[in-house]
């Protein structure tokens, strides 16, 4: 993101003139503000900034054909000479280092949400194979869907462990980039096996939104992606363990 950023902000008397864009803004569509990050065109510092939603040259577009998180409305964000005060700067971002510091937090709910969608994916699996039949025996009662089930609880509980740790050290006031970075590594890693083995336990009716496994699956996928790739979150870490970042 930091030297992939080409928003930029530029200082113009008393306030300030962004352009650029940015894609994937979940709810910018009803927002009163949207947050921009944008490059300083004078230092080169990364800058923060809040623009009103129906501030001049700022332009909305619906992202369509999304297969997950359907719920929330992602959109682009185009802005083009969008003027705005200083006072809509926050000044306390002044660069990487600072809105590392907010993703910090970011992932940390991320991680949160990998391990309930795998929660919902187990449910889910749970109610189905209790029901439906098989020459003349639910479910349920197979060794290989058991054994499906029982690596499906394993992850969650994996998950489950960590985040709450996590937590508490955040509650304790210890915020690193590395345990963020590993629980949104980890979680959503394993999100992604939990939702998959969900759907293959109800074969083809997996691929059918009625009985919730096609939604997990879906939106499993998302939540891999977003707050940090996995490549990217297990290089932090690795750059914690080693001493050498890996960062290009």
């Amino acid at each position: 993101m930091a030297q992939g950023l080409a928003t930029t902000a530029r200082r113009d008397g008393e306030g300030w003139v962004l352009d650029g864009a940015k894609r994937w803004i979940g709810g910018a569509d009803t927002a009163d503000l949207i947050a921009v990050f944008a490059r300083d065109t004078a230092t080169d510092l990364i800058r923060a900034f809040l623009v009103e939603r129906t501030a001049p040259g700022l332009r909305l577009e619906t992202m369509r054909g999304k297969v997950s998180l359907r719920p929330m409305q992602n959109m682009q964000v185009t802005l083009e000479n969008v003027r705005v005060p200083d006072d809509a700067r926050l000044g306390r971002v002044n660069g990487w280092a600072d809105v590392a510091r907010l993703l910090r937090a970011m992932r940390s709910d991320v991680a949160w949400i990998a391990t309930g969608l795998q929660a919902g994916a187990l449910e889910a699996a749970i109610a189905y194979v209790q029901h439906r039949e098989q020459f003349g025996r639910p479910l349920a009662s197979f060794a290989l869907v058991q054994e499906k089930l029982a690596r499906m609880l394993g992850n969650l509980t994996a998950s489950l462990g960590l985040v709450v740790q996590l937590s508490i050290r955040q509650d304790a006031g210890d915020y690193r980039d590395e345990n963020s970075a590993l629980a949104k590594m980890w979680t959503a890693l394993h999100a992604r096996e939990t939702a998959a083995l969900g759907r293959e336990l109800l074969g083809g009716n997996g691929l059918l939104l009625e009985h919730d496994a096609a939604r997990f699956f879906a939106d499993a996928e998302a939540v891999y992606s977003y707050e940090g790739t996995h490549e990217i979150t297990s290089l932090i870490v690795g750059r914690a363990l080693t001493g050498h970042s890996a960062f290009l």
